[in-house]
């Protein structure tokens, strides 16, 4: 049962995202982008901080925190950049990243190229194939280990529910341990829907995200949306110099 429910938080997470909002995964990736650009003398606890801080804002689906609270519309790298707390540029930087994302996505058009998957759902579906291919490409094992302790920043940010707090840390754990494909074969198991997908999708899925984080096609999006990011990184930091 306790298998189960950490399933069902670790799903919550990562279905509750708006469809054209950055997974988690994608979040940590290009957060370590930023840093290594910008913030090259950061310590490691501030290196945690900015990345506890730079997925922090999704926390609003375990419904603890508005999302104004959290998301913040028109941010910009140099916004960012002004704020000292290394927390709260993750938070910003956070924001940032979804707002580029979509606009990259929309000018790809990439989502419509899943014709298994009804129209409504197909961003949905592309964010859970992004971090399905990012997933093998990087070593995990430092973000959990940063997701073992619950920085006070979070429990300062207006969130004083501590149970909240720990399923949070704990549902990302699990993410951060495995791919969302075996995720949802997981669920598929106990033969339920997920929010926005039923049991029949769910299990669909879990067999989709494979196939299409294979294809060439999608590989090669994924590489240019982070050659994207990672120009604007340095455009931005050239511009300060």
């Amino acid at each position: 049962m306790r298998s189960f429910i950490l399933l069902i938080i670790t799903a919550v997470g990562l279905l509750s995202i708006s469809a054209h909002a950055a997974a988690p995964r994608m979040h940590i990736v290009l957060g370590q982008q930023w840093l290594a650009k910008y913030a090259p003398e950061y310590t490691d606890e501030e290196k945690k901080l900015f990345l506890l801080g730079t997925v922090f804002p999704d926390i609003r689906y375990l419904g603890v925190i508005k999302r104004s609270q959290s998301h913040f519309k028109g941010m910009t790298l140099d916004k960012v950049h002004q704020t000292s707390s290394a927390f709260l540029r993750g938070v910003y930087f956070h924001s940032f990243v979804d707002e580029y994302r979509e606009k990259f996505v929309r000018k790809s058009q990439i989502d419509k190229k899943f014709i298994e998957v009804p129209r409504n759902l197909q961003g949905t579906f592309l964010k859970l194939v992004e971090d399905q291919i990012i997933d093998p490409k990087y070593d995990w094992s430092q973000f959990r280990n940063y997701l073992a302790t619950i920085p006070e920043d979070e429990k300062k940010y207006g969130i004083d529910n501590i149970q909240a707090l720990t399923q949070w840390h704990t549902g990302l754990t699990v993410y951060f341990s495995t791919l969302p494909s075996n995720i949802l074969t997981q669920l598929s198991l106990f033969e339920k829907g997920i929010l926005i997908l039923d049991a029949a999708t769910v299990k669909s899925w879990s067999f989709l995200l494979p196939k299409y984080a294979s294809d060439p096609m999608m590989q090669k999006y994924v590489d240019e949306m982070l050659l994207a990011f990672d120009k604007t990184f340095v455009a931005s930091v050239g511009v300060k110099k």
